[in-house]
């Protein structure tokens, strides 16, 4: 795979090596070791290692201890409804305050003005009722509290607070509508979603190359990074973060519009914010709109209504969504969230169309860039901005 400067890419094609997995402390000997090369994002997103983002802390999730009057109705569920008996009830009541009047400045083309506007939110935010729900709390009936955090693009997450309870509450009165630096275990921070914020367009050169082989040894995967000197950098326990990047390289070479997302992030005209892969997309066809790939090839080809109808049918299964969340900074104000989704359809899912229309096949099976993850083509491309919805 030749690597054009300032392309953007994620990982090369793998290819047999004579790599001897004994100096990663390996001693049985494998059939065959495959050698990839990764690139700058590509290591980000399969890294183990911790990474730390700025959120801003919007608000707190309160666990209660239940009142005596819940817990005896509980017991009393228990009773008549066959549920455990002679069991402590550990069930938590969980409280959650959060910010009402978070105030989003608009794109201005006056950077005064946005400053102006800037200096009224900070004005405000005092004045937010949240600020009194969390001073009135009675930390004698709580069990613990957590932060809640936002990102640019609205995403929330729990902030795991230190200290007693009453250093939590002057915690979060201290720091309330305040950006606050959280540390995640890791970039992949649930199944197929990935955090992209730790993620530095400096730390980026498009020719660095980051050399990874997998094998397997008893029907066991193994996959480990190698280090300048092909030394263990670090082991890749989950071979779906492998195909994972294998998906995203077919992604970014299929769809312009996820490549060029990512082009701005490179160049710093956008900061990337979340990477999912959705491997059940669910897109029913037979009542959206056909998407173009399929209107150019119905306009070409004489396909009469059934085939139609089978094809469309055939386009819901085997789904694959690569959505890639960022924000741009258009002007002045704060910036926008942007969501590009890249719906992939493997081919095999059109395997009936290889007899009963097999130019139609054809002409779709060509349009599809093979791998090891499966033979995909991009079947649309969804783009969309939260602004345009009025939210």
């Amino acid at each position: 795979m030749e690597i054009m400067p300032d392309s953007v890419w994620i990982i090369t094609p793998g290819a047999y090596t004579e790599f001897d997995v004994a100096t990663l402390g390996i001693k049985a000997k494998p059939n065959k070791v495959m050698e990839y090369s990764l690139s700058d994002i590509g290591r980000y997103l399969i890294q183990p290692g911790a990474v730390e983002v700025e959120n801003q802390l919007v608000g707190c999730e309160c666990d209660r201890a239940p009142t005596r009057s819940r817990r005896m109705r509980r017991a009393l569920t228990r009773l008549f409804h066959g549920g455990p008996g002679g069991q402590s009830d550990t069930t938590v009541d969980k409280k959650t305050l959060l910010a009402r009047n978070v105030v989003k400045i608009p794109t201005l083309k006056d950077r005064q003005l946005a400053g102006h506007v800037e200096t009224l939110r900070g004005m405000l935010q005092p004045l937010d009722p949240v600020f009194k729900d969390i001073a009135a709390l009675d930390i004698k009936k709580l069990i613990d509290i957590h932060g809640v955090c936002q990102d640019e693009a609205g995403h929330r997450t729990l902030l795991t607070l230190k200290g007693s309870l009453a250093a939590k509450k002057q915690y979060l009165l201290d720091a309330l509508l305040k950006p606050v630096r959280t540390t995640l275990a890791s970039v992949h921070i649930a199944d197929g979603l990935y955090e992209m914020r730790a993620w530095r367009s400096n730390l980026f050169a498009s020719q660095r190359r980051h050399r990874l082989v997998r094998f397997h040894v008893d029907g066991k995967f193994f996959a480990c990074l190698l280090n300048a000197n092909n030394r263990m950098a670090f082991w890749i326990s989950d071979s779906r973060h492998l195909q994972r990047m294998i998906l995203l390289q077919q992604a970014v070479d299929t769809s312009p519009a996820l490549a060029e997302a990512f082009s701005q992030c490179l160049a710093d005209a956008a900061r990337p914010m979340r990477l999912m892969f959705n491997p059940n997309l669910e897109i029913d066809y037979t009542h959206n709109r056909i998407p173009q790939i399929y209107k150019d090839i119905f306009a070409h080809m004489e396909v009469d209504t059934e085939l139609r109808r089978q094809v469309i049918r055939l386009l819901n299964h085997h789904q694959l969504g690569v959505s890639f969340s960022y924000v741009t900074q258009e002007g002045f104000g704060d910036p926008l969230p942007v969501t590009n989704v890249s719906v992939m359809h493997d081919v095999k899912a059109l395997e009936p169309l290889r007899t009963d229309a097999p130019q139609l096949f054809a002409a779709v099976n060509q349009r599809a860039t093979r791998s090891e993850a499966g033979n995909y083509y991009l079947l649309e491309n969804i783009r969309g901005r939260s602004d345009e919805y009025g939210s």
